[in-house]
């Protein structure tokens, strides 16, 4: 599973890390907000939780990979490591977790990965949901664009179904995402439509694929 270094996810025998991200989405939130401040110089709970969603986007685009290549990993939270590294925090989980696919699983990465981690950072940091589901999701896209099977291209169409996120979304704010294009136009130019925040870091600029006017 070395490709899953792409997205800063190491698998192996013993993960270990500084904390684990059930702790940072609890008592230990405090100490990861410092951590990623302290990485990164975001001066505000908005950046730095945007900012590490950008991160977090990694570890679930990870998940999706596996599941295009028929693997799941279904460790919980208390088991996802989070691991300092030059370029960012990356992460750690144990590969006695990954089995193969059922059916339910792309379900169960949204609920049981995603959306209590976008639920956390957004309520403490006090940044639109929006803007943390489409740091996700610009990796997601880039992944299944790398990739060309029929698993991967019935698992993106999932996700744009709103049938997927119900009854915690009412719809996909992947299909959103896309701003009326298809999901093909969007591989091919990918554009965000809601800013990341990553222009509010200093010594930055806008990333690419920036929505905000210059």
């Amino acid at each position: 599973m070395k490709e899953l270094e792409l997205c800063q996810v190491k698998v192996r025998e013993d993960a270990h890390g500084f904390m684990t991200m059930q702790q940072g989405l609890g008592s230990h939130y405090p100490e990861l907000a410092a951590e990623i401040k302290l990485q990164t110089g975001a001066s505000t709970e908005a950046v730095a939780s945007s900012i590490f969603m950008r991160r977090f986007g990694f570890f679930i685009t990870a998940q999706l990979y596996l599941l295009a290549h028929g693997k799941m990993w279904e460790g919980p939270l208390d088991a996802v490591y989070l691991v300092r590294t030059e370029g960012g925090i990356a992460f750690e989980i144990d590969e006695r977790f990954v089995r193969s696919r059922k059916e339910g699983d792309l379900e169960k990465v949204l609920k049981d990965y995603a959306f209590p981690v976008v639920e956390a950072f957004r309520k403490v940091g006090h940044v639109s949901k929006l803007i943390l589901w489409e740091n996700i999701w610009g990796y997601a896209i880039w992944m299944y664009g790398m990739l060309e099977s029929e698993q991967a291209e019935q698992d993106a169409a999932a996700l744009l179904d709103s049938a997927i996120w119900q009854p915690e979304m009412r719809k996909s704010p992947f299909r959103q995402f896309l701003g009326g294009r298809s999901l093909e136009e969007s591989k091919a130019d990918y554009q965000r439509i809601t800013c990341c925040l990553y222009k509010d870091l200093p010594d930055t600029d806008k990333c690419p694929y920036c929505p905000v006017k210059k």
